[in-house]
């Protein structure tokens, strides 16, 4: 059986920070290239296994970041649609799915549906301000969700957004 990817000392810190928190939000700042997204899969993970969480979604910005996050996940023995439709249902054997946030912003009702009791990760957070109704979409389409944990590594806009 494969090993689980071993984390960076700050990665470790950071988990044991954002487990004792108990908090539902949360937001995690490291450098470009530091290591979020394993510290981001990793915590999704100890939180399904724990049961504080019922399914994973990853929020991205680009189609491109959807496959590679389904591809960083095999390595936690996450499966995780990338295909997924407002139209469809989860698929019964996969941990949950990537989503752009352009289709959280298409249709916030029907990712509020498969939100609910999820630990939802927003990847690149800052982009949620380059359009106010992707904000606005995320808000009310991961409400239900049971953790929002943030990842950035360029949190603060220098713009009007």
């Amino acid at each position: 059986m494969q090993r689980l990817p071993a984390l960076r000392r700050w990665q470790s810190e950071a988990l044991v920070r954002f487990e004792a928190s108990g908090a539902d939000d949360f937001l995690a700042v490291a450098t470009p290239g530091a290591g979020k997204t394993t510290f981001a899969l990793m915590a999704a993970r100890r939180a399904l296994l724990a049961r504080r969480a019922g399914r994973l979604l990853v929020i991205v910005p680009t189609a491109h970041l959807k496959t590679q996050w389904a591809d960083a996940a095999d390595g936690f023995r996450l499966l995780l649609e990338t295909g997924w439709s407002s139209r469809a249902s989860l698929p019964g054997d996969v941990h949950g799915a990537v989503l752009s946030y352009q289709q959280v912003a298409a249709n916030p009702r029907a990712v509020a549906g498969i939100a609910r009791g999820a630990f939802a990760v927003l990847d690149e957070i800052h982009h949620a301000g380059e359009s106010r109704a992707w904000g606005d979409a995320l808000r009310h389409a991961l409400s239900p969700a049971a953790v929002r944990l943030c990842i950035s590594g360029t949190p603060f806009r220098s713009d009007d957004a």
